[in-house]
C-alpha cells in the first residue's frame, strides 16, 4: 500500500517542481536610455523586447487594488500596450508609474 502512494506523491512534487523551474526565472526589465524606452519581458517560456520612442509613451496608474489584470501599470505608445509590474507589491505599483513618469520627463530635458 505505501508505493502506490509513494508514486503519487513524487509524481505530484515533479509537477510542482516542473511548474516552479518554469517561471523560476521570470522578469521585467525597464531600461531608459537617451530617448529609447525598452521593455524586456520575460514570462514562462515567452519572452518578448519593445523599443519605443521614450516622448511618446504614457503611463497608466493602476485602476483597482482588487483586480489582478487591472492593478499593473498600463504603458502606452501608439496603438501598443504593455502591462507591467506583476512582481511588485500592489501597494508599490504606484510608485513605479510614478518614477517611470519623471524618468521621462527627466529624458525630455
Amino acid at each position: 500500500m505505501v508505493l502506490p502512494f509513494t508514486l503519487i506523491e513524487l509524481s505530484v512534487l515533479g509537477i510542482a517542481l516542473l511548474i516552479y523551474a518554469r517561471h523560476a526565472r521570470d522578469y521585467e526589465k525597464i531600461t531608459l536610455e537617451n530617448s529609447e524606452l525598452t521593455i524586456e519581458l520575460n514570462l514562462g517560456y515567452k519572452k518578448s523586447l519593445t523599443q519605443w520612442n521614450a516622448p511618446w509613451v504614457r503611463v497608466k496608474d493602476p485602476e483597482s487594488l482588487y483586480d489582478r489584470k487591472k492593478d499593473l501599470v498600463i504603458l502606452e505608445s501608439g496603438a501598443q500596450t504593455i502591462s507591467i509590474g506583476q512582481f511588485i507589491l500592489a501597494e508599490k505599483r504606484h510608485d513605479l508609474a510614478k518614477e517611470i513618469r519623471q524618468a521621462l520627463r527627466l529624458c525630455l530635458h
